[in-house]
């Protein structure tokens, strides 16, 4: 339960109808593997991204176009500061659900608060972004004793992203940011997700994320499928279909292995260690 505050700001071109809210709590139970808490500033994602299954599981804003409405616990920090001694030992999953460095968090600051919070707790972290904006945070981040990040890349074609990522940063700048990253010293692996079937799952799509990869310092990837769900496959659908692109369909465990050892090859050739997701 949230009490709401309305409001509305305007990030470019695009109409973002930000709402300010009180939420009860920071941290909630992690059941992602590797996390023990999950803090999530925002509810929504400006990103809008086209497969995206956050609104499927969270039934956030089911009448508004995904993407158009954010919320911001606007009380996350003063909440976070009365429960870190919970997380004591865990790990601290930012951005479980939705992007920690969507827009809104350049005017909110709330995933720059919380994270100096928890750097003075001496706590452990593990951030994944789209975002460029993540590298504001560096000094912060350089300092962390026990943190990593990871950036979300599953599309290197820079014009099939823009349909279906409209509003994240393209590929080429997410890759930017892992160099980065790594040149900063931070533990910062590729999250290659969602692979979506018949559509970035080409041998010559998986060589190019591991290449670029590569080229970024990475030495850890982590992949996953496409996650199926009712109404990110409706948009994904629609998205496709105004580029006469074909429907997306289910993975089928020919093709996920298939997938999985193209990764592989590719990864073990660079030194690099390859991770299932999920």
């Amino acid at each position: 339960m949230c009490s709401i505050s309305a409001g509305s700001t305007t990030y470019g071109d695009d109409f973002l109808t930000v709402r300010r809210v009180e939420c009860k709590s920071a941290l909630s139970i992690s059941r992602l593997p590797g996390l023990d808490w999950a803090l999530n500033p925002y509810r929504g994602c400006s990103h809008s991204c086209a497969y995206c299954y956050a609104q499927d599981v969270t039934r956030f804003e089911l009448g508004s176009p995904w993407g158009e409405v954010v919320e911001a616990k606007i009380n996350i920090v003063s909440k976070l500061e009365r429960e870190l001694a919970k997380a004591s030992g865990g790990v601290i999953g930012i951005g479980t659900v939705t992007d920690p460095y969507q827009p809104a968090e350049e005017d909110y600051r709330l995933t720059r608060s919380c994270l100096e919070r928890i750097a003075h707790a001496g706590a452990r972290a593990s951030i994944l972004t789209k975002a460029d904006l993540i590298l504001r945070d560096l000094d912060i981040l350089t300092r962390m004793d026990d943190v990593e990040v990871g950036v979300s890349i599953g599309i290197c074609d820079e014009s099939l992203a823009s349909v279906l990522e409209p509003r994240a940063p393209r590929p080429k700048k997410r890759f930017e940011v892992l160099r980065s990253l790594s040149e900063n010293g931070i533990d910062a692996y590729l999250m290659a997700a969602p692979i979506i079937p018949g559509i970035a799952d080409s041998q010559e799509s998986l060589r190019a994320l591991i290449r670029d990869a590569s080229a970024a310092g990475v030495k850890r990837v982590l992949w996953d499928r496409f996650n199926s769900k009712p109404m990110a496959s409706a948009r994904l659908s629609a998205a496709l279909a105004a580029r006469n692109l074909p429907e997306p369909r289910l993975w089928t465990s020919h093709e996920s292995d298939a997938a999985r050892r193209v990764l592989s090859t590719e990864c073990e050739m660079r030194g690099i260690q390859l991770l299932d997701a999920f």
